[in-house]
């Protein structure tokens, strides 16, 4: 049997990732089984195993995906290019697809046994991805659409709202599409960023 390249061990990866995901949001992370998961990603228990030893590190890896995943689109945003306004808008829709993309754990909160370095690894993922939020702000700002006292509370504001969103969206009648949505957000964040209280 040969061994695997790098590209088809990381396609792995990300598939056992995917059903994790799947699984963790059917059964909540405390019902889930890694041999549950194993059997969604098609593999036997031992070859999860080979990749993750327990599910506290497989959750790791579930939301470190969704982190990397937004950091790269982060990072394209930032090199755009775009003007303030637009920039800010395509800022607001990347998040709200962010969110609406994994819509079955954004909403996951409780019960994470991230502890020690797994939650330090996460804690510094998330905390790169608000800073490039605030460096995108302070190019709004650069460009005279906001004024921020505090560009990285503003970024978290943003994120908080475009959760929220989320949120919103699965409640029961509220079938906005994600335009309608990034209206409404950037109709709010820039009511509170353009003057003081």
């Amino acid at each position: 049997m040969r061994s695997l390249t790098d590209s088809e061990k990381q396609e792995r990866e990300r598939a056992i990732t995917l059903a994790a995901t799947r699984v963790m949001a059917a059964r909540g992370f405390a019902e889930m089984t890694m041999d549950e998961v194993a059997k969604e990603a098609g593999l036997a228990k031992g070859t999860l195993f080979l990749y993750y030893k327990k599910k506290e590190d497989l959750l790791l890896a579930v939301f470190a995906a969704m982190v990397e995943d937004l950091h790269a689109r982060l990072l394209k945003l930032a090199s755009s290019g775009l003007p303030p306004g637009k920039l800010l808008e395509e800022l607001v829709l990347a998040l709200l697809n962010q969110f609406d993309r994994r819509r079955d754990i954004t909403g996951y909160s409780g019960g994470m046994p991230l502890s020690g370095a797994r939650r330090e690894t996460l804690r510094e993922r998330f905390a790169a991805n608000m800073q490039l939020i605030a460096s995108i702000l302070e190019f709004c700002v650069s460009g005279g659409l906001l004024r921020l006292e505090d560009p990285l509370f503003a970024a978290s504001a943003l994120f908080g709202l475009c959760r929220g969103s989320n949120t919103y969206a699965r409640a029961a009648g509220h079938r906005l599409s994600v335009e309608a949505r990034a209206e409404r957000v950037l109709n709010i964040f820039l009511s509170g960023t353009r003057r003081k209280i």
